[in-house]
């Protein structure tokens, strides 16, 4: 691993293992993450800056199921939300490292 930083490009593509699952996903730019923020300004809309973060963040996976069964399910931005908040901050904290390699996985 080269020692720095990296600035974040919009091309990037990661893939973060958790549980036996494999989360595609990209880092979060400041640019992004103002723009979401604009949207929902306002008293409460804390939560909608972040269900949009991780929408915008997740970009695909396998291995994610539904208790029901066991099936995978399709990654839509209501299963997005649906991840246990455990699984959510691993993925928010992924997103935040300040090199492309310092991703868990």
């Amino acid at each position: 691993m080269t020692p720095g930083i990296q600035i974040i490009d919009p091309e990037e593509r990661f893939t973060l293992h958790l549980e036996g699952a494999q989360i595609s996903l990209r880092r979060l730019d400041s640019a992004s993450q103002r723009a979401m923020e604009r949207r929902h300004q306002g008293a409460g809309q804390r939560a909608a800056v972040t269900d949009d973060v991780l929408d915008y963040v997740i970009l695909d996976w396998q291995g994610v199921q539904s208790p029901l069964g066991g099936a995978e399910v399709p990654c839509t931005r209501d299963n997005k939300l649906r991840l246990p908040s455990a699984v959510k901050l691993k993925v928010l904290a992924a997103c935040q490292a300040p090199r492309a390699e310092d991703l868990p996985g």
